[in-house]
């Protein structure tokens, strides 16, 4: 806690309580300025008299420093070489420093918005109703960049801003960056430094889906809370906007319930519900307000999601928060199996066509874009953007151009998915995820006659599929070769040098399933289950075995367990629950990193 320390040298130096608060205050908000406009060399030097007034202070002159400030003369001015990511740490530091001795931030900002403090300088943009189209899809792209405005309200954010746990999560992130600091000084992992942007965000992204938003399917019955069904939409307007209201009919009852598809981001502050459109608008929001250049991503395959901009990596990141997900883009074509043709990424001033980022063969995704010209998509990108961006600065423009030249270079490399983006969509009812297509299936079939047997590898993370004792196919990651999962995660244990299957972190249940399906004319006579597994404190794995449409039906885990039936097909469902909030208690195919046999095995015969 060196800041806080720091802090409080300033404090004794200066000792006055009321002008060391406005210190601190002109100081978060010379820091806001830079983090908001990074391109304008002219606001990274303080100019505040409050603050050119205690220069005196050796104390703050050391902290200046110390948060990445030079002295240039009489200026203390924030180098454009200088990493960002030490400014966020600041921030966190300043804000908590207000928080406790204050009470709440958040109060104190709204006792000082009179004297302009904590109020960066923001572009009143003007939307663009400038495209002379009738084409649906280039009109939605223009509204949907229009509506990026809503986002920029000073007193919109500083209302999301009252609804996040802010210390609490800066702290959280604090200890996220040492603890990776000392994994890789230990050796434990190879990588990179965690910057205090990006675990910040993390912490955000948890805490948004555990915690603040719920998903909705089909709300309980309001008069008996019995399970509903959708039977028609109405539109409805209230004092804020017109909105789309699903109607849904008790099975039980029959009263009728009404779900709002909210589109006003204050409201879904309140109501904090929904689907992936109302989790993107919310998270938006809240992303802006903790000052994070946004972006709101639209697919015209029906989703939608977010992106980051990264100033350590100089990249835009993507963002799900529906799924909890950072920086995985290819979970969607590769994980989902979406047929992606439109992915149309839209920011305060700028908008791009980010399809590249999301789709790993391009001239494939090219014969499916059947909406617009190429030229005319383009074309109209650029007039929407040019009328944005003349409302900046030119420093802005500049600095705005760059980025974009960069990105378009990104944009040309094909990638192979990772790990994290071969699972499958986790975010709404199953039923619902199969009927989009959005599961991630994946089927072992049996084409031939033989004994088959799918083996996993956790330390290596890959299937081995073996016809007769002769290797037929491997599969990278767990994740690819399972039908479906909820809330299951691989995790490896870098200290013990353990790797498992396990629930998510803050869910109280986690689901995998495998299935395998002898091909047309084939039959299954027997069926061979063998896991690995350990409980701890309370924490239980169940496993079910369904055989073709007959009830699922509860097998042994550990010892080999064998079923001699007939079959088609079958499902192999492991159910991770129980010991509390901790979600380690209750393991799948534990294994030693330096382990080399198999920790899952189901065996088939097929005639």
């Amino acid at each position: 806690m060196e800041d806080i320390a720091r802090l409080a040298l300033v404090e004794q130096s200066l000792r006055d309580v009321d002008s060391y608060s406005k210190v601190l205050y002109e100081l978060l908000n010379a820091i806001y300025e830079i983090l908001e406009n990074p391109h304008d060399d002219e606001l990274r030097t303080l100019k505040s008299e409050v603050l050119l007034n205690v220069l005196h202070s050796e104390a703050f002159t050391d902290y200046l420093k110390y948060i990445g400030f030079q002295q240039d003369g009489n200026n203390y001015t924030y180098p454009k070489e200088e990493a960002l990511g030490k400014l966020r740490v600041a921030q966190a530091a300043i804000e908590r420093k207000i928080y406790f001795c204050c009470g709440s931030l958040h109060r104190t900002q709204r006792r000082v918005r009179s004297s302009q403090l904590l109020q960066p300088k923001k572009v009143k943009f003007a939307p663009a109703n400038i495209l002379e189209t009738n084409n649906s899809f280039l009109l939605k792209i223009e509204n949907l960049f229009n509506n990026m405005i809503q986002y920029e309200s000073s007193e919109l954010q500083e209302l999301a801003r009252e609804q996040i746990p802010l210390v609490k999560l800066q702290l959280m992130a604090l200890d996220r960056v040492r603890d990776q600091q000392r994994k890789i000084k230990t050796g434990e992992i190879k990588d990179h430094d965690l910057s205090f942007e990006l675990a910040l965000l993390l912490e955000l992204l948890g805490w948004f889906k555990h915690r603040f938003f719920s998903w909705v399917d089909a709300p309980a019955c309001c008069a008996c809370a019995a399970p509903t069904v959708c039977t028609r939409t109405e539109i409805m307007t209230n004092d804020t906007e017109t909105c789309r209201v699903e109607i849904y009919k008790c099975k039980s009852c029959e009263a009728e319930t009404k779900l709002p598809r909210y589109n006003d981001p204050r409201t879904l502050l309140r109501t904090r519900k929904g689907r992936c459109g109302e989790w993107a608008n919310c998270f938006t929001l809240l992303c802006r307000a903790l000052g994070y250049d946004t972006r709101y991503v639209f697919d015209t395959t029906d989703h939608v999601w977010c992106e980051i901009f990264d100033n350590e990596s100089n990249q835009w990141l993507h963002v799900d928060p529906c799924e909890g997900q950072l920086d995985a883009p290819l979970m969607y074509c590769h994980g989902w199996g979406k047929k992606l043709s439109y992915v149309i990424a839209f920011s305060r001033d700028d908008l791009q066509d980010v399809t590249w980022r999301y789709t790993m063969d391009h001239k494939e995704v090219l014969q499916r874009r059947n909406l617009v010209e190429e030229a005319t998509l383009v074309q109209s990108i650029l007039t929407l953007r040019q009328h944005r961006q003349r409302q900046v600065s030119a420093a802005r423009r500049l600095y705005l151009a760059r980025r974009t030249l960069l990105e378009l270079v990104q944009l040309m490399v094909e990638r192979k998915p990772g790990e994290y983006e071969s699972r499958g969509r986790i975010s709404g009812a199953r039923e619902w995820r199969e009927q989009r297509g959005e599961a991630g299936k994946h089927t072992f079939h049996l084409a031939q006659k033989g004994t088959y047997d799918i083996l996993y590898y956790t330390a290596l993370d890959k299937y081995e599929v073996v016809l007769d004792g002769k290797e037929m196919q491997t599969i990278a990651t767990w994740e690819a070769g399972v039908y479906e999962s909820h809330e299951v995660f691989r995790k490896v244990e870098n200290d013990w040098q353990m790797a498992y299957l396990a629930r998510e972190e803050g869910e109280s249940e986690g689901e995998i399933t495998w299935r395998l399906a002898a091909e047309q004319g084939l039959m299954c006579t027997e069926l061979t289950l063998q896991m690995g597994f350990a409980e701890y404190e309370g924490g239980r794995v169940e496993c079910s075995v369904q055989f073709d449409d007959n009830p699922p039906e509860p097998a042994k885990l550990g010892d080999s367990c064998t079923y001699s039936r007939h079959f088609t097909s079958c499902r192999v469902r492991v159910r991770l629950r129980g010991g509390g909030a901790d979600w380690q208690n209750a393991q799948l195919a534990r294994q030693p990193m330096a382990a080399r046999q198999h920790t899952l095995r189901l065996r088939a015969t097929a005639i």
